[in-house]
């Protein structure tokens, strides 16, 4: 007599599959979850030139110097960061307005600042971040913004300024401001 067969479904349990099938779920929601409280930074990109060359690059492209004057731990310069720096439109427009150098301040995390950050920020008095300051080639304070008042704000105020430092024009034409 032949073997007679099963009745019902022939695969196993299927509770284990859903065990796993649950358990990765709820792994890909709470990876989700993280990364929208966490998301990636993006690159700066602003091409920030070394504070000791920055005067040499300002008198041969005939453009004014902008000192980024920002610290890790300030909210707004890492939203200014996020927002201004690390966004293709408007790292082109300053980089296309001034030379631009970043002036990191460590003073809270080592304790102290190297002597270029330290004679800066005496010499534009700052004391707050983030500061923007734009100087001509020959350090000659041209303006000075404080705090950070969006994206639009940021690149009105450097535009403006920075016409006040240009001493050429794209075509090599000296200006000249009364």
């Amino acid at each position: 007599m032949p073997a007679a067969s099963p009745s019902g479904p022939t695969r196993r349990d299927p509770r284990l599959l859903w065990i796993v099938a649950l358990v990765l779920l709820a792994g890909r929601v709470g990876l989700g979850i993280f990364e929208e409280r966490h998301p990636p930074e993006k690159p700066d990109l602003v091409s920030w030139v070394e504070p000791a060359d920055a005067p040499e690059i300002a008198r041969r492209t005939g453009k004014p110097i902008l000192y980024d004057f920002t610290a890790d731990w300030c909210p707004p310069c890492q939203q200014m960061r996020k927002e201004v720096f690390a966004e293709q439109r408007s790292a082109d427009a300053l980089t296309h307005l001034v030379v631009p150098v970043r002036v990191l301040d460590r003073q809270r995390e080592d304790g102290r600042n190297s002597a270029i950050v330290d004679s800066l920020q005496r010499a534009h008095a700052v004391s707050a971040f983030p500061t923007l300051v734009i100087v001509d080639a020959d350090g000659k304070p041209l303006g000075q913004l404080e705090g950070y008042p969006g994206v639009q704000g940021v690149l009105s105020w450097a535009g403006t300024t920075s016409m006040k430092g240009r001493t050429t024009t794209p075509q090599g034409v000296k200006l000249q401001f009364p």
